[in-house]
C-alpha cells in the first residue's frame, strides 16, 4: 500500500556557512492511508518546515517528500490535499459562506454535492449561524473553524492540519475530535501537527516526536505507553481521617483538598498498600490514574532526555 505521506531522509538548513541553521536533520517516517498521525514537538523543532517541504513551499537541502507516492514538488501531489497553517490571514470581507465556496472548487465533487457538504460541515462546526457575517467579525475560535472547514471544503483524502484547535475552547475541541474520527472512519488520512498533547493523545493512531530538527520516536501510542503503569499511580479518595492519612505518609506522598485527598505513589508496592489501607479505613476511591503512561509524560521524557544529551 502506498503511504500517504513519505519523509525520506528529509533535510533543512538556512543560511550558510557560519550563519547556516538545520531545521530538520535527517528525518524519515511514513504515514499510512486511514490513519490519525499526530506529529509532536515543541515550538521551533521543524514540525512547520516539514510541513512547508511537503506542501512545497519550501525546497529541501536533501532528502525527499511524497504524497500518495507522488514527489512533493510535482502539483498533482497536492490534487487530494487540504490544509491548515498554523498562521494564516483570511479575507475579512467575505462571509464564511462565501469564503468556503472559493475554496470547494478545488474538489472533484458536483456543484450540488458541494453546497451540501458545506452546509453540513457549517451545521457541524456550529457556524450556521455566523455562515452570512464576515469573517472580520469572527471571534478567534470562529475563525479558526471557518479555517478548518476550508481545509475540508473540497472533499480531500489527505488533511494536513497545523495546530488545528489553536485558540477553540474545551467544548469546540472536543467536537473536533468527533468530527476527525468521522473522517478516520470514510478512509480520510489526517496529519495533526501539534505542540498540545491532549488534543491528540485520545485520537491518534501513531505519533512521531521530533525536538531540534532530529527525529526521536515514531510509534503507536499504546506502544510508546506500554509498562509505563508499574512506575506508580496517583489515588483520589474521600475521607479525612488524620490517623489514615499519617499510615499513608508513611509510603506515599498526600494532599489534601476539602474531604479528598490525592496520594502519589512511586512504586506498586506502595500502591498496593495505601490501596488496602483506604479499603481497610472504609474510606471511598474515586479514581486511579497510573503515573507516566500518558503521551505527555512520555513526550517529556523523551525531551529532557534530548536535552541532556545536548547539554
Amino acid at each position: 500500500m502506498t503511504a500517504a505521506i513519505t519523509f525520506d531522509n528529509l533535510s533543512k538548513v538556512y543560511g550558510r556557512g557560519r550563519n547556516a541553521k538545520s531545521a530538520l536533520k535527517g528525518i524519515s517516517f511514513e504515514v499510512q492511508p486511514g490513519e490519525i498521525f499526530g506529529f509532536l514537538g515543541p515550538n521551533g523543532a521543524g514540525k512547520t518546515t516539514a510541513i512547508h517541504v511537503l506542501l512545497d513551499f519550501l525546497f529541501p537541502t536533501a532528502g525527499r517528500a511524497l504524497i500518495f507516492g507522488i514527489d512533493s514538488s510535482d502539483p498533482q501531489a497536492r490534487r487530494n490535499v487540504g490544509f491548515l497553517p498554523e498562521v494564516f490571514a483570511f479575507d475579512g470581507f467575505l462571509t464564511g459562506r462565501r469564503f468556503l465556496k472559493l475554496f470547494d472548487r478545488f474538489g472533484d465533487k458536483r456543484r450540488i454535492e458541494r453546497a451540501g457538504l458545506i452546509a453540513e460541515l457549517l451545521q457541524f462546526l456550529d457556524m450556521s449561524d455566523a455562515a452570512d457575517i464576515r469573517i472580520k467579525r469572527y471571534s478567534k475560535g470562529m475563525t479558526q473553524k471557518i479555517g478548518l472547514a476550508q481545509a475540508l471544503a473540497g472533499d480531500p483524502k489527505l488533511l494536513v492540519l497545523d495546530e488545528p484547535t489553536s485558540g477553540m475552547d474545551p467544548v469546540a475541541k472536543a467536537k473536533i475530535k468527533q468530527l476527525f474520527l468521522k473522517l478516520k472512519s470514510e478512509g480520510k488520512t489526517i496529519f495533526l501537527s501539534s505542540h498540545i498533547l491532549a488534543d491528540i493523545e485520545d485520537i491518534a493512531d501513531r505519533v512521531a516526536i521530533i525536538h531540534h530538527g532530529e527525529l526521536l520516536a515514531v510509534d503507536r501510542i499504546s506502544e510508546l505507553q506500554a509498562g509505563r503503569a508499574s512506575e506508580g499511580c496517583t489515588i483520589v479518595f474521600s475521607g479525612d481521617s488524620p490517623q489514615l492519612i499519617n499510615e499513608i505518609n508513611t509510603r506515599a506522598e498526600t494532599e489534601q483538598d476539602d474531604s479528598r485527598v490525592t496520594v502519589t505513589c512511586r512504586d506498586r508496592a506502595s500502591k498496593e498498600f495505601v490501596l488496602q489501607k483506604i479499603m481497610a479505613s472504609g474510606g471511598d476511591i474515586i479514581k486511579v490514574t497510573p503515573v507516566g503512561s500518558s503521551l505527555t509524560s512520555h513526550f517529556l521524557k523523551i525531551v529532557s532526555q534530548e536535552k541532556l544529551a545536548d547539554d
